[in-house]
């Protein structure tokens, strides 16, 4: 007879029956609620206290009760769910101090990132060899593997899961009924982004890919489902202060106003007959704790094909030409860029042809089963759950030892006074200026598709197209070219010759084009020149002609 493990847990969702926003993030609300009750079908899920909605644990050291009773609490389980961050080492180090014998499983979440800080260096010797660290992503896992020189740990990667029972394909009636509940074009191409309405997803992107777009698809729309927050991208000291007012803004400078609409947030059936309304979902985010792609998974669920950037966790949720497309993002000098003249082609293509948007949506639909299903989740869980429990035979501490990359991390985030910003709850200070960016390059790079530095000049091939992926400026007068990118704006004092090329730069002229220009310079030189400003981010190159320009003189 097989006995039900007792599996302590110290945050999860256990008092409702739909998911609740988690903090900040109605993401992390879905997860909590949809790992609990995954556990709950294999096993005795014991909650250290009801959690409050809306806020996270948060356990005082110095109280002598609150010890008391997390030690009884620890005394009566077989394995401990918790986190990576700092509300969990109470639970850990009393588990040292008791000599408690049970294993711990830690999801990792969104802290790779951010160099998970709150545990590399202060849990190096109270955690144990049979504990687990569980990724939801390979990339996450890529980044731990950088933060460390060896690891004793028990590693696991699982997907999160869609509950399939409300995101689900619907029948042609039902979708015209939603694009008309929603005041949309019953026959209009429809794009889809769902998610937060912040600088961080990069929506800027979006509005000039469908500006884009419209040159050839005069009808095509982009609804963004989403509310605005005020999360900030603290390390390159971005806050998100009006952004949706400057979306609409910028939708009008391109010419879009009349097709992009914002119906608010939505939930439940209510966002999956939207999802299943829609002909293309997208999402370009750039959000540096992108360790699962949650809406990609619940569009797939629903049989809607996706484009996305390639970008963390969303490179695990989507086959590209299988279940949809992933786009590059190039991390630049000057941060990263998202390819989105690569989904120009792809995306025309699905929108243009309903039998290949329909077959990707059942291939997207058949792996969302697979894979990103309540069922897959449970049986992922239950099988990391049953090694966890396996004895490790090593007993020697630390488990794991901090690599010199994460060493040099550390001592940089508090040189720049970031710990400092965070007990104080004051605006944190920039991290990556200068040479400290090279840092930011190592830590993200499992992330990104590509490092722009990769890439070579004599590797650029003569029919690509060179184009601004953001708003630049160029004063011809000074010969000074400004990258007005919302979040990384730079720029650069230019020579005669990168003026002239800069000014043939269209997104329609190849490369060979650009250059034979001119004539009469070093063709070696102007490839040169073009490589630079790619290695800058000014500039990225597409395939095939891309119809809108963003330089303004």
């Amino acid at each position: 007879m097989n006995v039900r493990p007792r599996i302590g847990i110290l945050w999860g969702d256990f008092a409702s029956s739909t998911p609740t926003k988690l903090g900040k993030l109605w993401s992390m609300g879905r997860v909590a609620h949809d790992i609990t009750r995954a556990l709950q079908d294999f096993a005795h899920v014991i909650p250290y206290q009801p959690a409050p909605q809306g806020t996270s644990f948060s356990f005082d050291r110095t109280s002598t009760a609150h010890q008391e009773e997390l030690a009884i609490f620890l005394g009566s389980i077989d394995i401990l769910w918790a986190d990576l961050y700092p509300a969990s080492a109470l639970a850990l180090t009393l588990r040292a101090e008791l000599d408690l014998s049970f294993p711990a499983i830690l999801f990792a979440g969104g802290v790779m990132p951010k160099g998970a800080e709150a545990m590399l260096f202060p849990w190096q010797h109270f955690l144990r060899a049979e504990d687990t660290l569980l990724f939801t992503s390979k990339a996450d896992q890529a980044i731990w593997k950088r933060l460390i020189s060896w690891s004793t740990l028990r590693e696991g990667v699982i997907p999160l899961s869609v509950d399939e029972s409300v995101f689900a394909p619907q029948r042609f009636e039902e979708r015209e009924g939603t694009r008309e509940k929603h005041h949309l074009s019953a026959h209009a191409p429809l794009l889809l982004y769902v998610g937060r309405l912040n600088i961080q997803k990069n929506l800027h992107t979006l509005f000039y890919l469908l500006a884009a777009l419209s040159k050839q698809l005069p009808e095509v729309c982009l609804c963004l489902v989403g509310e605005e927050d005020s999360i900030c991208l603290g390390e390159f000291a971005v806050r998100n202060t009006g952004y949706v007012a400057w979306l609409r803004q910028l939708a009008a400078d391109l010419n879009i106003a009349d097709r992009v609409i914002f119906p608010g947030p939505l939930f439940g059936k209510d966002l999956a007959d939207l999802y299943a309304a829609a002909d293309v979902v997208v999402n370009f985010s750039l959000y540096h704790r992108e360790n699962f792609g949650l809406s990609q998974a619940e569009a797939a669920s629903c049989g809607v094909p996706v484009i996305c950037s390639a970008w963390g966790g969303f490179k695990d949720v989507v086959e590209t030409g299988v279940t949809g497309y992933t786009v590059d993002t190039v991390l630049t000098k000057h941060g990263i860029k998202v390819n989105w003249g690569q989904a120009i082609s792809p995306l025309l293509h699905v929108l243009q042809h309903k039998a290949h948007r329909e077959e990707m949506g059942k291939k997207a639909h058949s792996l969302a089963q697979e894979r990103f299903s309540m069922n897959a989740l449970r049986q992922n869980l239950a099988t990391l759950v049953t090694v966890a429990q396996q004895p490790s035979t090593n007993t020697s501490r630390p488990v794991y030892q901090p690599s010199l990359f994460a060493k040099e991390y550390e001592q940089h985030k508090r040189a720049c006074g970031w710990y400092a910003a965070e007990e104080e709850h004051t605006w944190y200070p920039p991290m990556f200026q200068g040479a400290s960016y090279a840092l930011y390059e190592q830590l993200m790079a499992p992330y990104a598709s590509q490092l722009a530095s990769d890439l070579q000049p004599h590797q650029i091939e003569a029919d690509w197209r060179p184009y601004f992926p953001s708003q630049v400026r160029f004063d011809p007068s000074r010969l000074l070219l400004s990258d007005e990118d919302p979040i990384w704006p730079h720029r650069r004092f230019l020579t005669p010759l990168e003026g002239e090329i800069i000014r043939t730069i269209d997104g329609r002229y190849s490369v060979a084009m650009i250059v034979q220009q001119q004539h009469k310079k070093d063709q070696k030189a102007c490839r040169a020149i073009l490589w630079e400003l790619y290695l800058e981010g000014f500039i990225l190159f597409a395939n095939h002609d891309i119809h809108l320009s963003l330089l303004s003189r």
